[in-house]
């Protein structure tokens, strides 16, 4: 059953303990969603021993596509762990959040394909920035409904909850304006994206001085 609150007999909310099951099962489709990639990789066969490596670097951009969407399973895979350490407890919300950001990992694999064929169109672009935006703005509502619902365990280390909103929100908003950037020039709007790794830190600065 769907771990989430239930109401007793006096019609008070209670919550049904742990989260072991949620994060087995998405801990389980980060692992396919990575596999995949991997599935989606090769080279023609019935070549002779010179055409390998030809045929090798022919298939780069895929290698790289496949490369980069590692890298960003990996990072939600790490932001949903530290998300939920520090919970001891689930909500209906909680696990339908965690559906629709999950359903975003494991349809990346062919975003990237679609990005390595034709990263020199809207298209391509619009689609794979698309998909991690969505992926960044599920795992964000995941972080604030923990850090708004009471699930948190106070014996346990907290993680910074506000902070993982933040970060999250920004590195999707990153995304989402390299679209605006496809439409003018797609071949540019991928430099943007590194930019999600430091986009937090304004945004941070502001909800200090406005906590302060």
């Amino acid at each position: 059953m769907v771990q989430g609150p239930r109401s007793d007999s006096t019609g008070q909310t209670r919550w049904i303990e742990g989260t072991g099951r949620i994060e087995a099962f998405s801990d389980g489709v980060y692992a396919i969603a990575i596999t995949l990639l991997v599935l989606n990789l090769g080279i023609p066969t019935g070549l002779a021993d010179g055409q390998v490596w030809g045929a090798i670097a022919d298939e780069g951009a895929k290698f790289l596509g496949a490369g980069i969407s590692f890298v960003v399973i990996g990072m939600y895979w790490w932001a949903h762990h530290r998300i939920f350490e520090g919970l001891h407890r689930t909500s209906t919300a909680l696990v339908w959040l965690n559906l629709a950001h999950l359903a975003t990992i494991v349809f990346l694999p062919f975003p990237t394909v679609v990005f390595a064929e034709y990263s020199d169109t809207f298209a391509g672009v619009t689609l794979y920035a698309l998909t991690v935006a969505a992926a960044s703005f599920t795992t964000a509502m995941l972080a604030w409904v923990a850090w708004h619902s009471d699930l948190t365990d106070p014996d346990r280390n907290i993680p910074n909850l506000r902070g993982a909103f933040i970060g999250l929100s920004a590195t999707g908003t990153v995304f989402v304006v390299s679209i605006g950037v496809a439409a003018v020039n797609p071949s540019i709007a991928p430099y943007l994206w590194p930019l999600a790794a430091v986009a937090d830190r304004p945004l941070d600065w502001i909800a200090a001085r406005r906590a302060s």
